[in-house]
């Protein structure tokens, strides 16, 4: 994919790759750091419950406000950077970002529903958090993709598999019985 860059963006690009920020991109693989920390509860989780009270503390972020609370130590270019990113990378970005926020988010607040640091886990509610998990990865690595301009590879996966891992809350609490 050929992006052409306006004058504003051109003017940044220069800055940005010593900062660890894609120059093509505009993005910086930091911001996985915000889902890498619930990830590793989440695998957890399964052999001690009682962490879920720790993942239940988990809150979305946006890519700015990730930046803005980090010790990243160009956190302002970082933001500068993102609300120049070009638009076709930025929609992807953003929509991958919806789709971790949403399923990390259905997976903690069914795990609330059913008390399962009090409760613990059947082995199929064991299976159920580490498919989760291995979903949230997969979309992580496409969010990884982007910020390094590999579009078309995450493009497809979002688009052919949507809902692949949505489950109801009916369906957790089933589990937990």
């Amino acid at each position: 994919m050929q992006i052409e860059y306006t004058a504003e963006q051109a003017a940044i690009q220069p800055r940005l790759a010593s900062a660890n920020i894609n120059p093509d991109t505009f993005l910086a693989t930091d911001y996985l750091n915000h889902f890498n920390e619930i990830v590793m509860l989440l695998e957890m989780v399964p052999d001690m419950p009682e962490l879920a009270e720790d993942a239940a503390e988990w809150a979305p972020k946006s890519y700015n406000q990730h930046f803005m609370d980090s010790g990243f130590q160009a956190k302002e270019l970082a933001v500068q950077a993102y609300n120049l990113a070009p638009m076709e990378i930025r929609s992807v970005f953003e929509k991958i970002c919806a789709e971790l926020d949403q399923l990390i988010q259905s997976t903690l607040a069914g795990m609330a529903a059913v008390n399962v640091a009090e409760r613990g886990f059947t082995p199929k509610a064991q299976e159920l958090i580490r498919m989760r998990v291995e979903a949230i990865q997969a979309l992580l690595m496409k969010l990884n993709q982007v910020i390094h301009g590999k579009l078309e590879d995450a493009v497809e996966v979002v688009e052919e598999h949507p809902e692949e891992s949505a489950q109801t809350q009916e369906d957790i609490d089933k589990l937990f019985d």
